[in-house]
């Protein structure tokens, strides 16, 4: 007897895809019956006409612990997306000759054809695009929340810059060192002597998201900074451009105040 393991599959994923086999909903507020646990792979880049080896070797390893967890009795939350912005989408559309939000949503349409084929246990109702609105637009705001506050080593925890401004007009920075100059300090009138510009400036030495300068990888024919592993000898890892060091006005995250 002939094992047709194609008309097998094609059976239970049609299924799976029926009954939302892997759909899970959100618990209800307080307790809940089961113990929640969160799986996240990290999301392929739709720069390609398809998934590669890489993929699936590491989304078979973390399927089969979102399975276990669940035989477990976990309330298992195992999303899938895809990492749609940047160089990678960008490039992709360039070689292409087509709009990178054509080139993206025909890649995505043949990743997402390609797990179901392997048949993951992914809850596709929760599935994110970086590149869409409706998921951007969260991390627009996390970045404005950052940039509206502070690390308030005296509290241990972030608060809005309103009550850095507030300490400055009172005592000075006297209980704020400065973390980007240690050897910054002013009185509560200094303080209020100042034009608007130099505060900005002060405040945007505490602030959590702000801006600098920095020496960074700068490809001219890509239009970007490029990260250390996206340099090899010299040129671009995508493209093979050259690559300079080149000092820029940059925002940064002050992830060092939480070290």
């Amino acid at each position: 007897m002939e094992y047709n393991f194609r008309e097998i599959e094609q059976k239970w994923q049609d299924q799976w895809k029926q009954q939302d086999a892997y759909k899970v909903s959100n618990p209800e507020p307080g307790k809940t019956a089961k113990p929640k646990y969160y799986v996240l792979d990290m999301f392929p880049y739709p720069s390609g006409a398809g998934l590669h080896v890489g993929h699936p070797l590491g989304y078979i390893a973390s399927d089969i612990f979102s399975r276990y967890k669940r035989t477990k009795g976990f309330n298992v939350l195992h999303p899938m997306g895809y990492d749609a912005f940047g160089l990678p989408a960008e490039q992709y559309a360039l070689e292409h000759g087509v709009h990178p939000a054509v080139s993206t949503a025909k890649n995505i349409e043949n990743f997402r054809r390609q797990l179901d084929k392997i048949g993951f246990c992914f809850d596709w109702n929760r599935q994110v695009n970086t590149s869409e609105e409706s998921y951007y637009k969260w991390t627009q705001w996390i970045f404005l929340q950052l940039f509206k506050s502070f690390y308030n080593r005296k509290s241990s925890k972030a608060e809005s810059i309103d009550v850095l401004v507030a300490a400055f007009e009172k005592e000075g920075n006297l209980n704020h060192v400065c973390p980007a100059d240690n050897g910054l300090k002013f009185t509560a009138e200094q303080w209020k002597g100042m034009d608007e510009k130099d505060q900005q400036d002060i405040l945007m030495n505490y602030r959590l998201s702000f801006c600098g300068y920095g020496e960074v990888n700068w490809c001219e024919a890509l239009g970007t900074v490029l990260a250390n592993d996206e340099v090899v000898n010299g040129v671009s890892e995508r493209g093979g451009f050259p690559v300079v060091k080149k000092k820029l006005r940059q925002w940064y995250l002050r992830i060092t105040e939480y070290a």
